[in-house]
């Protein structure tokens, strides 16, 4: 009986700590590499910066400065917790997040002026961030991949 609950206290001390070991993971600035990003698309930016302020088990804060092809550079931030419900990041774009594990966490996103929509994979490792995700551009759903590598 007493291994039978020794084995129990270890197996919650094991998850308590895997629990705190995520808190964190993955806070850093992040900067865009565009070698090794490829969109269906085709480039939609010439920079970008991402800084993630927040990870843990309650939600996350995140910011991000983007210099379209255009040149007109915009940034948007958001904290939001890890429950699936959509929140506005700037006055036109919205995501809702949620948590997948350790290292990896999902959105989805609207755009509010053209209502295109779109759902990435976030996986960090290490120094690289990598988003995997797709948007639908008239009609056609269009996938990409970025890599940000982490600088701060």
């Amino acid at each position: 009986m007493r291994k039978v609950i020794l084995s129990a206290a270890a197996a919650v001390l094991a998850i308590v700590a895997q629990a705190h070991a995520q808190d964190g993971a993955g806070v850093g600035k992040y900067v865009w590499n565009k070698a090794e990003s490829h969109y269906e698309t085709g480039y939609y930016a010439t920079e970008q910066t991402m800084v993630i302020s927040k990870i843990d088990k309650d939600g996350l804060a995140v910011s991000q400065t983007v210099t379209p092809i255009n040149g007109k550079t915009f940034s948007w931030h958001l904290e939001a917790p890890f429950d699936d419900k959509m929140r506005h990041a700037s006055q036109w774009m919205s995501f809702a997040f949620s948590r997948l594990g350790e290292n990896k966490f999902h959105n989805r996103y609207i755009m509010d002026d053209t209502k295109e929509e779109g759902a990435e994979t976030y996986t960090i490792v290490g120094k690289k961030l990598t988003i995997e995700g797709s948007s639908v551009h008239d009609g056609k759903k269009m996938s990409y991949v970025e890599v940000w590598d982490k600088v701060e």
